[in-house]
C-alpha cells in the first residue's frame, strides 16, 4: 500500500470517484442482467459509454491523486487504455460486435490484473481485508478466460457473463473506495 498511497499522509483525494465507477459498473451489470437487451448493437452501446466513461473517471482520479499516490501512472495509463476502447466502440460499432467478445474479454483481463495488483499494494499496508480484492480480480480473470475460450456461445452468455464481470469488478470498486476514504480519514 506505500506504493498506492505515498509520501507523508495517506491523503487520497478523490476516493469518490473510485466509488461513482464502481456503482457505474453496478449499474451496468444490473442493467444487462434485468432489461431485455436483444441485440449485440445494444449491448455494444452500453458497453462503449461505460468505457468512455469509466477511462474518464480513472483519468481524472489519477491527476487528482498524482502528488498522493506514487503508483498514480498504472491508474492513468488504465484510464487511457479505457478511453481509447471507449471511443473506437462508439465510433465503430460494426466492427465492435464482431470483435466485442473478444475486446471484452481482453479488457476484462487486463482489469482483473489490475484489481489484484491493487489486493497486493493493500496486503503491503496491512489491510486485513485484502484478501477479497485479490477474489475479485482473479474472478474478473477467469470470466475473461472464459469468454476468450467460448466466444461463439452467443449473445447472451457473453451478456451474463459480461454482467457478472461488470457486477465483480464494482463491488470492487465500491470497497476499494471505502478503504480510500478511510486511510484519507486516518491521515
Amino acid at each position: 500500500m506505500n506504493e498506492l498511497v505515498g509520501g507523508l499522509g495517506y491523503a487520497v483525494k478523490n476516493w469518490w470517484m473510485s466509488l461513482l465507477l464502481g456503482l457505474l459498473y453496478i449499474a451496468v451489470a444490473l442493467c444487462l442482467l434485468f432489461s431485455p437487451v436483444s441485440s449485440y448493437v445494444a449491448l455494444s452501446i452500453i458497453f462503449s459509454i461505460s468505457i468512455l466513461v469509466s477511462g474518464i473517471l480513472e483519468i481524472f482520479f489519477a491527476a487528482g491523486n498524482k502528488k498522493t499516490i506514487s503508483s498514480w501512472g498504472w491508474y492513468l495509463a488504465g484510464g487511457i487504455i479505457d478511453l481509447l476502447i471507449g471511443i473506437y466502440l462508439v465510433f465503430y460499432p460494426l466492427v465492435s460486435m464482431e470483435l466485442i467478445p473478444f475486446i471484452v474479454a481482453f479488457w476484462l483481463m487486463f482489469r482483473g490484473f489490475t484489481l489484484c495488483g491493487y489486493s497486493t499494494d493493500l496486503k503491503r499496508y496491512g489491510t486485513k481485508d485484502w484478501g477479497w480484492y485479490l477474489v475479485f480480480g482473479i474472478l474478473a480473470i477467469l470470466c475473461s478466460m472464459a469468454i476468450i475460450w467460448q466466444p461463439g456461445l452467443g449473445a447472451v452468455t457473453v451478456l451474463y457473463m459480461l454482467s457478472l464481470t461488470f457486477l465483480i469488478i464494482g463491488c470492487f470498486r465500491v470497497i476499494f473506495s471505502f478503504e480510500l476514504k478511510r486511510l484519507h480519514k486516518n491521515k
